[in-house]
């Protein structure tokens, strides 16, 4: 009897988490997989990655968040995908700016053709929209803070 409790013992110190002896193998892969997702969406996310995308981050982040199984980073994956949408927006919406600006300087080929009268007032609503879309972003950067912030903090 003794030895049947030792061995029982020595079985379940050796594991590293004890609750993996009775978890199902694919739980622990399908675990695995959507962590893999998530980091694989930072790394495509780091600055000094030449080969990460926003597309390929966004996809990483949307097919993490819908992953069956519970998520250790949801909260961030939900503001990594926020910042990647106003990112990819903000980039849109500067393009667009960047080309009605060099449009309006370019000279009239055909000087009958009336000027457009909408590309001030287009201009403005353009800058308008850039200066929402860099305060959404500012709060989901301070929204990351936080959450790092939690997360750094030790638990009692």
């Amino acid at each position: 009897m003794k030895r049947a409790l030792l061995l029982g013992l020595l079985v379940c110190s050796g594991c590293i988490h004890g609750n993996t002896l009775f978890r199902r193998k694919s739980a622990v892969t399908a675990e695995t997989r959507a962590d893999s997702l998530y980091w694989s969406a930072v790394a495509n996310l780091d600055p000094n990655n030449k080969n990460g995308t926003l597309e390929g981050a966004l996809a990483n982040l949307e097919t993490y968040l819908a992953s069956p199984v519970k998520l250790r980073h949801a909260n961030e994956a939900t503001v990594l995908r926020s910042l990647v949408r106003n990112s990819q927006q903000l980039a849109r919406m500067e393009a667009a700016l960047q080309q009605a600006r060099a449009s309006a300087t370019e000279p009239k080929t055909d000087p009958d053709k009336p000027r457009a009268e909408s590309s001030p007032k287009r201009d403005e609503e353009m800058v308008k929209e850039i200066q929402r879309l860099k305060d959404e972003l500012a709060k989901a950067n301070e929204e990351l803070e936080r959450i790092k912030k939690r997360l750094a903090a030790p638990k009692p």
